[in-house]
């Protein structure tokens, strides 16, 4: 799993600037990060990420565990993911553990040029 989360934050950094971690703090608040979006094509977003809240846990200095399941789509590739999230009482809020990052679903496009007669 580590080595999956790294290859995907690594890319989401490099792409988009954004780190997996900042990616999934905003998908599990409902925010959607403009710098995923792609910009000039189609509008198409070029990761998309929908969770659920599956669990949470409060606790008695105010704090609140959320746990969440999902799946991102990045370039073809479909990850499911699992994840906690923590609020403090002053609305910090932070990943506090991806807890399952697999593959699920992947597909290549290949461009194949055609041999034209001139």
């Amino acid at each position: 799993m580590a080595d999956t989360a790294d290859a995907l934050n690594s890319y989401l950094i490099a792409t988009f600037g954004i780190s997996l971690e900042r990616a999934l703090a905003d998908a599990t608040a409902g925010v959607v990060s403009l710098a995923l979006h792609r910009t000039g094509d189609e509008a198409a977003r070029a990761v998309d990420i929908e969770c659920a809240l599956v669990g949470q846990h409060a606790y008695d200095d105010e704090g609140l565990s959320e746990h969440f399941a999902g799946t991102i789509r990045c370039q073809g590739v479909s990850y499911c993911f699992t994840c906690v999230v923590f609020n403090d009482a002053s609305g910090a809020r932070y990943v506090e553990t991806i807890g399952e990052l697999e593959v699920v679903e992947w597909g290549v496009r290949l461009m194949i040029a055609r041999a034209v007669d001139v």
